[in-house]
């Protein structure tokens, strides 16, 4: 699991890489040359997408999403234990419909392409059931690892 998340990491880090690169480019040469750069947009929007699913994987991978420290901090350690297995669960089941609907959603745009680059947008949102049912499995693992684990054992 550790090597999927640096994986994960570094392709979520050269999607921003790209984006920045293309962006500052994007600028110099509107500012500096005059020279307008119309495929930069579809670049930037497809590498944003890409970035914002593999950053999501490893928020999830590394347990690092918005939660609620004060009130979890407060339970006894059974009660965050029992916390945490209905996280799990609820999030499975909502990336759960996730994953069921992207399919509908990369197939209805199938028929559609980037503006400059026609590049195929069923590419772009090929993503999310990718990314998708990493988080899932990853949260299954991570669900029957907390079930089965020793009273005694931490974290």
């Amino acid at each position: 699991m550790k090597k999927m998340e640096t994986a994960l990491s570094v392709l979520s880090g050269a999607c921003l890489a790209v984006i920045f690169f293309v962006t500052f480019a994007q600028v110099v040469q509107r500012y500096v040359f005059q020279v307008s750069m119309p495929w930069a947009t579809d670049i930037i929007r497809i590498f944003f997408v890409y970035s914002v699913f593999f950053g999501m994987a490893v928020g999830v991978m590394k347990k690092s999403h918005l939660n609620i420290d004060v009130f979890v901090h407060a339970l006894p350690e059974k009660a965050r234990a029992k916390l945490e297995l209905l996280s799990n669960v609820l999030v499975i089941v909502f990336l759960s419909a996730v994953f069921w609907y992207s399919f509908r959603f990369v197939s209805a745009n199938a028929d559609q392409y980037t503006p400059y680059l026609m590049f195929p947008m069923s590419y772009v949102y090929a993503i999310i059931p990718v990314c998708t049912s990493v988080m899932i499995a990853f949260l299954a693992v991570d669900t029957f690892r907390a079930l089965f684990r020793r009273p005694t054992q931490g974290r």
